[in-house]
């Protein structure tokens, strides 16, 4: 079958590419579909349009703008999509919408593959804000939601728990009908890795950046990678570091964070102005954006590695990619909520949970960890590498391969709306809805 997927770029096995989590996803769903002898046409969703994406395993790839991918006629006419029999929109909510809308200009079925639930990563970030609701935005982000959800035939979350919140928002927008199979539309396709990373392989070399910092192979250091998002809880990292770098004097913090935006900036700015002592002392390192070998490194030598959230709906709806990077060559995650991925790692040892804002507890096991013996890094690794058997690319998207294999089943429209039109949910109070009722009876739900 000819399948178009439309993701984020940059593809993130480009030389110097910048690697976020919605890239990886996009990986993650092209190369299985590939592998069993798709053909694929990705479309990324970039910031300048580029002709040709380096992506072998596509017949086609290009870059377009955010201005142009939810048009489709603009898309048709800069990728052939002559035979097209499926759309899948993965990795974000854009190219989810652009997925949908394609699927209508070409008649076929379309899969819609939330990364992470939308509306609890706009309240995140609102959060960051001041709390106070930016209504344009919310408004803007809600019409994608329900757009994609009630135009999508099958689709994918990032976890368990967000899939049972995907459940819940189908039904208020009405699309059960008077289906007796509604919950097999629906799948959980949790964070994923290629093949390789469940492979045993040499410990890269130690990274020269490090020594170029005074580190050696027989510095202990806790390490920080991946994007600094507005779900981050950085006030109890700063203080677990600070408390761990007190304890230990030989301990090392080192970062190589990206921001996402002005959000990002302002947190990385907030941690490192707590930890300025150490930033003095050359403890507390912060690095540039490193190439995907240096950062492999980097990963590959630390002892421990830090995943801590704010206790909010996105931190227990969404995953982190970054966590099965942690475990692969034995560094030891400390995550803070404790909910699907970070759960499962809590659960096999591989990680040690906090239970929330604990930054004591924190300090406390980013020393264990880094304290752990090279027999004991060994074996971690080794029972890590089983986990990441699980997670390969491949058999995670089984229900996708599956659903193409099948010819990309369509869910058929419903004729009547949901409990949820726009942002309404009553259009009335409970006491003028069930007025007439209680006049009859005491009040039914008290």
């Amino acid at each position: 079958m000819r399948v178009c997927v439309v993701g984020s770029g940059p593809w993130p096995c480009e030389e110097g590419a910048v690697v976020t989590g919605p890239c990886i996803r996009l990986r993650q769903f092209v190369e299985p579909l590939a592998a069993n002898r798709h053909e694929i046409v990705a479309v990324l969703l970039e910031e300048k349009l580029r002709e040709r994406v380096p992506i072998d395993c596509c017949q086609e790839a290009i870059a377009v703008t955010p201005e142009d991918i939810l048009d489709p006629a603009r898309i048709a006419r800069r990728v052939d999509l002559a035979h097209v029999s499926a759309v899948v929109g993965a990795g974000s909510l854009m190219p989810a919408a652009a997925a949908c809308r394609l699927a209508d200009h070409l008649d076929c079925g379309v899969w819609v593959d939330y990364f992470g639930d939308p509306m609890a990563e706009l309240h995140a970030a609102q959060l960051r804000q001041g709390g106070t609701p930016d209504v344009t935005t919310r408004d803007h982000v809600w019409k994608f939601v329900r757009e994609t959800a009630l135009r999508g035939d099958a689709f994918s979350t990032v976890s368990a728990p967000q899939r049972h919140a995907l459940l819940g928002q189908l039904g208020l927008l009405g699309r059960y009908g008077n289906q007796w199979h509604v919950s097999r539309r629906v799948h959980e396709i949790p964070c994923g890795v290629p093949a390789e990373w469940a492979s045993p392989a040499e410990r890269p070399p130690f990274p020269g950046i490090l020594r170029e910092h005074g580190l050696t192979e027989d510095t202990p250091y806790v390490y920080f990678g991946g994007s600094w998002n507005v779900w981050l809880d950085e006030t109890t990292m700063a203080r677990a570091l600070i408390g761990a770098l007190g304890a230990n004097t030989d301990l090392r913090f080192v970062c190589m964070g990206i921001p996402t935006g002005p959000a990002g900036e302002t947190i990385r700015a907030g941690l490192f102005r707590d930890l300025a002592d150490f930033v003095e002392q050359g403890r507390a390192i912060d690095l540039p954006p490193q190439s995907g070998a240096t950062e492999e490194a980097l990963l590959a030598w630390a002892g421990a590695c830090l995943s801590l959230d704010r206790t909010i709906p996105e931190a227990e709806l969404g995953s982190r990619n970054r966590l099965l990077a942690m475990i692969r060559w034995g560094a030891f995650p400390v995550v803070s909520v404790e909910a699907g991925l970070e759960a499962l790692l809590v659960a096999e040892g591989l990680a040690a949970g906090i239970h929330e804002a604990n930054a004591v507890r924190a300090s406390k096991e980013i020393l264990r960890a880094c304290a752990r013996t090279p027999d004991r890094r060994a074996e971690d690794r080794r029972r890590a590498l089983l986990l990441l058997e699980t997670l390969i690319f491949e058999r995670t998207v089984e229900p996708l391969l599956d659903w193409v294999a099948h010819g990309a089943r369509r869910w058929p429209a419903m004729p009547q709306g949901g409990l949820l039109d726009a942002w309404a949910s009553f259009p009335a109070e409970p006491e003028r809805l069930f007025g007439e009722h209680r006049r009859k009876r005491p009040w039914p739900f008290r």
